[in-house]
């Protein structure tokens, strides 16, 4: 029974090795190629996502940001997961993440935007960057 489960769990990755070979064999390229460049690619892309995912960390901390920044950044960093793992299928997996989220998100940050429209053209956001940051009120301590 164990190695049912573990068969069960390895085939897709095993049917996806094998039509990286005969897609790799009816193109001409190497399949070793092909996972070099789909490696590189895939760890080029981490890199630049942590680096985001860093500055997205100190804008909430600051709370300029939004919590979405970091949700998109996940799902481009499980893209560059599945660019690192050898395969075709993972690969076209992986762009799918990366086109079809970004196509997704813009719409929304741009009505996000339009909404949050003060009349005058600034966003909610660009007001709060303007602020001086004094919050005017009374303070009572009790103990």
């Amino acid at each position: 029974m164990p190695f049912v489960l573990l068969l069960w769990l390895l085939l897709p990755w095993l049917l996806d090795l094998w039509l990286t070979v005969m897609v790799a064999q009816a193109v001409g390229v190497s399949v070793w190629l092909i996972f070099l460049v789909s490696a590189v690619l895939g760890f080029a892309l981490l890199v630049w996502e942590w680096r985001r995912v860093q500055a997205y960390w100190k804008a909430l901390r600051r709370l300029e940001g939004s919590p979405w920044q970091l949700l998109a950044s996940a799902r481009r960093g499980l893209a560059a997961l599945l660019l690192i793992l050898p395969g075709l299928g993972s690969d076209v997996l992986a762009v799918l993440l990366l086109f079809l989220g970004d196509w997704r998100g813009r719409g929304k940050s741009e009505r996000r935007s339009r909404s949050n429209n003060d009349g005058n053209g600034a966003t909610a956001g660009a007001a709060y960057r303007t602020s001086p940051g004094i919050i005017e009120g009374e303070f009572r301590r009790e103990d």
